[in-house]
């Protein structure tokens, strides 16, 4: 899977996603800039056919609140802390769900990690 890391994210998550096997993608490299906004950036993942992973809850709720079909993956780090606890939540992410859904909002905290349905077209 391509994962863009955006929102908060620290380096040791890309390392992490690159250790699972996985790409890790740049805002910059899908034309994303720091003033997109959390529109522009679901827009840009879907069409650059990547996943999100982020630690910033508006954009997490983004596709809830404007009614967006996103149709990959978003993983939020609903963290207190910084590099271990953000790598050590990508372990334990991966760990569980070697495969994950498209639709799906995988939600990872200090103890678990929830699973929630987005926003469906109908």
């Amino acid at each position: 899977m391509r994962f863009l890391l955006i929102g908060n994210v620290t380096p040791a998550v890309s390392a992490a996603v690159v250790r699972h096997e996985h790409v890790a993608v740049t805002p910059e490299s899908i034309g994303l800039t720091e003033a997109s906004t959390h529109e522009e950036i679901l827009r840009g993942a879907l069409k650059a056919q990547v996943d999100i992973i982020t630690a910033d809850p508006e954009l997490v709720e983004a596709p809830y609140k404007l009614d967006l079909w996103f149709t990959r993956t978003i993983v939020f780090l609903q963290l207190p802390g910084g590099d271990v606890e953000q790598d050590d939540a990508i372990d334990r992410l991966f760990t569980r769900y070697r495969r994950m859904s498209t639709s799906r909002l995988y939600t990872v905290t200090e103890g678990r990690v929830k699973v929630r349905q987005l926003p469906q077209k109908v």
